[in-house]
């Protein structure tokens, strides 16, 4: 007998998990992702949207602008992360998640911070939006790398083996910040 995979409510679970698990709050530079369309198991990862925290419950992200496919890259706050707010694309999580190095400490720097900085001011608008090559992923892995990726960056996956070289881990796993549909700020944990 197959399992029936229901996507959406594969996310609410997790989301529902993540609520009782520590949370870490992101540092600057630090990867944060939420889940697209239920968290979709698709290429080898699930379908997840990526940014980049600056700090003061500020994160630049890559999205598709209006319906000419235009990327935008921009700041937002975790609300806006979160729920899409004007993307076109349906952003189903419950939480946002941040990279660690899987003993619970999130990975990031300055450098990161401020490429993503940098790139939103070089770039405000990036040419058209492509989901294979220029995407939130691949945003995100130039931001930690500061190069251009050869290949396109489809999945979390390509970020955890971005993150693993740049800090010398064995492992990234991505654990809950405490942001969620319910809190206002990452710093309400405090």
């Amino acid at each position: 007998m197959s399992k029936i995979k229901i996507p959406l409510l594969g996310s609410f679970i997790e989301g529902l998990a993540a609520e009782f698990k520590e949370k870490i709050k992101p540092v600057p530079g630090s990867v944060l992702k939420c889940d697209l369309m239920g968290g979709v198991n698709l290429l080898g990862g699930a379908l997840c949207h990526t940014g980049i925290y600056l700090g003061n419950d500020r994160i630049v992200e890559i999205t598709k602008a209006g319906s000419k496919r235009r990327a935008k890259v921009h700041i937002v706050d975790p609300s806006d992360f979160l729920n899409g707010k004007g993307t076109n694309f349906v952003r189903t999580g419950i939480n946002i998640y941040v990279a660690t190095d899987g003993e619970g400490h999130a990975l990031g720097g300055a450098d990161i911070a401020k490429r993503a900085l940098d790139y939103r001011i070089a770039h405000r608008s990036r040419g058209t939006y492509d989901l294979v090559d220029n995407n939130c992923h691949k945003f995100t892995v130039r931001c930690v790398t500061g190069a251009e990726p050869d290949e396109a960056q489809l999945t979390e996956r390509d970020i955890e083996r971005a993150l693993k070289e740049k800090f010398g881990c064995c492992n990234v796993t991505w654990e809950p910040t405490g942001f969620s549909t319910v809190s206002l700020s990452f710093d309400d944990n405090d």
